[in-house]
């Protein structure tokens, strides 16, 4: 036994074929939320999948929310978008005293003029690797990430969305890999910490801190530094939100070695650098797990 505990909360129905890339999913105290973006899979090779996966601005988006307590399942419709890793959702009372459910993502700015492209033949070694490859000239879109709330009203049934304002320079960089304090997942926050990727800078790459509620931002990037997906710690006893540090494996270009780097959670500076007798590729996912648990 693997003594976790599972009971059936619910299901979603899906129509005919229409089977879409579900990366990550939504949780807050009392619902469940499935989400069905842009990306969809032809199942025309059983073996090679991922020639089949592809991003389409025929594809709406829809949120399913299903009651922890009971099953029941609320459709939300929005316009065709594409995301992959969910920063966090909650729930709140709007002024009316109404229940709404809060879900943000990194997403690609926009699905339009992407017409049925195979995701997999634009992000591969060949692609990444080739100098004379321009994101900016053959898939732009790939270049441009806004942050969207989608605010999903549970008792009106009505879904609204507000885009953030780039908070970050240059504006045609890829903003990904979010990653929270663990101990506001599923509820009301503030901070978010994203792995930023520019591909048509030699793929460079850095950190970035975002303040969701004031709309401000810091960044870290060295020359030749590539780290993956910052991991966030939080202080023992801590009382802030980002009281902690930031942790994250950094490839140097230079030395062909990698390192682990902690970065105080608040200013993003580095407070430590640790040698790693490995090296850790970018764009790997990682988690804390304090020692206690």
């Amino acid at each position: 036994s693997s003594g976790i505990n599972a009971e059936y909360g619910g299901a979603v129905p899906i129509e005919g074929m229409d089977i879409r890339g579900i990366h990550s999913l939504g949780a807050t105290e009392n619902y469940a939320i499935l989400p069905r973006f842009a990306l969809y899979f032809e199942l025309s090779d059983p073996v090679e999948i991922g020639t089949g996966a592809k991003i389409s601005p025929d594809k709406e988006t829809f949120f399913d929310v299903v009651s922890l307590a009971d099953g029941k399942r609320t459709q939300f419709k929005f316009p065709s978008h594409n995301a992959m890793h969910i920063i966090n959702s909650f729930e709140r009372k709007n002024e009316a005293g109404q229940t709404e459910v809060v879900i943000d993502w990194p997403t690609i700015d926009t699905v339009e003029g992407i017409r049925n492209s195979n995701i997999f033949e634009l992000l591969n070694r060949e692609t990444l690797t080739d100098p004379n490859y321009s994101y900016q000239e053959h898939f732009p879109h790939y270049t441009k990430f806004t942050l969207r709330r989608f605010i999903l009203n549970m008792e009106t049934g009505e879904g609204t969305q507000y885009d953030y304002p780039r908070m970050w320079s240059p504006d045609a960089i890829e903003v990904e890999f979010p990653y929270i304090n663990d101990n506001y997942r599923g509820l009301p926050y503030c901070y978010a910490y994203f792995q930023t990727w520019n591909h048509d800078a030699h793929n460079a790459m850095g950190l970035l801190k975002v303040d969701m509620c004031r709309e401000t931002s810091i960044g870290w990037e060295r020359k030749n530094k590539f780290p993956v997906e910052p991991v966030f710690a939080a202080r023992p006893g801590a009382q802030d939100e980002d009281d902690g540090v930031v942790l994250a494996p950094v490839f140097d270009a230079d030395t062909g070695k990698s390192e682990l780097y902690v970065w105080d959670a608040k200013s993003l500076e580095v407070i430590a650098i640790v040698n790693t007798p490995i090296v850790v590729p970018y764009s790997l996912h990682g988690t804390w797990i304090p020692e206690d648990q």
